[in-house]
């Protein structure tokens, strides 16, 4: 089986080739090698596109899927919630706290007591707990980046690249 050679190897040999001096192999030939590094290297570009795309069709299909499959989730636990409910009034009205069969029990038990806040406003003090979320606004620290004003601990990046494929 032929060993192809990848897009980083291809990449290599190019930056290798431009690095040769002149006098080392005629201009001409030097020309024509890096023509067919290049094709090589758009052709291996465009088997990559076609992989991404194919990965990410395959991505946006399980998400649906998974969305699909969460609503039949949904439905089939508001269903179990229902019966459960329906279950619980029919033994409440009929008085009965407990009920045995062969597949498994069915009893009813006392709610623990619970605290239910009428108007929150009239509560103590004493009561209430505040909670503080710190966020950093990036976008305006940015603008005065970019204004060349300082912002202490901060600073601009224009490092690296990202891939668009369209």
């Amino acid at each position: 089986m032929e060993k192809t050679i990848s897009l980083y190897e291809l990449s290599n040999d190019l930056l290798e080739l431009m690095d040769i001096e002149d006098c080392e192999i005629n201009e001409e030939v030097k020309t024509q090698i890096i023509e067919q590094i290049e094709t090589m290297i758009e052709a291996k570009s465009e088997n990559i596109i076609a992989v991404i795309k194919n990965y990410e069709a395959t991505v946006n299909a399980i998400k649906e899927e998974e969305k699909r499959l969460a609503t039949n989730r949904k439905v089939i636990e508001n269903k179990v919630s229902r019966l459960k409910e329906y279950t619980k009034e029919c033994l409440e009205k009929t008085g009965k706290k407990k009920v045995e069969t062969k597949l498994g029990n069915i009893s009813l038990r006392k709610k623990p007591v619970s605290v239910i806040i009428e108007d929150e406003s009239l509560v103590p003090e004493l009561y209430k707990t505040v909670k503080e979320v710190v966020t950093v606004d990036k976008n305006t620290i940015k603008d005065f980046l970019k204004k060349g004003m300082e912002v202490e601990g901060c600073r601009l990046s224009e490092e690296g690249y990202s891939l668009t494929i369209k």
